[in-house]
């Protein structure tokens, strides 16, 4: 699994490849953080290189949800097959994936 990190003037993209799960976390928080710091006003979480999203991957972009909701910043989540949504509650975050049928089974 790699994380990349991409800012566009006040919009930052992160690309996740591979399985996204807890293993990723330490990572993931830190380029949200730096997103933040940097004043992005637009968060992209690009999923589609994912192989899948666990349990403990679905936890962290809750919480990523719930910081970019308390900043006023836009979360949006690309999905494979060209879907993108914008999350504005973390509880949107489980629906999404759940609509993802390959990884129904990812935990």
């Amino acid at each position: 699994m790699t994380l990349r990190s991409v800012l566009l003037e006040d919009e930052v993209i992160l690309t996740v490849d591979g399985l996204f799960d807890g293993g990723l976390a330490p990572a993931y928080h830190q380029a949200v953080e730096d997103a933040y710091a940097a004043g992005a006003r637009r968060l992209v979480v690009d999923l589609t290189m994912a192989t899948a999203v666990d349990g403990g991957g679905a936890a962290v972009l809750a919480a990523t949800a719930a910081g970019c909701a308390a900043r006023d910043t836009h979360l949006i989540i690309a999905m494979p097959g060209g879907v993108e949504a914008e999350i504005r509650d973390p509880a949107q975050v489980r629906l999404l994936l759940r609509s993802f049928e390959p990884w129904q089974d990812a935990g």
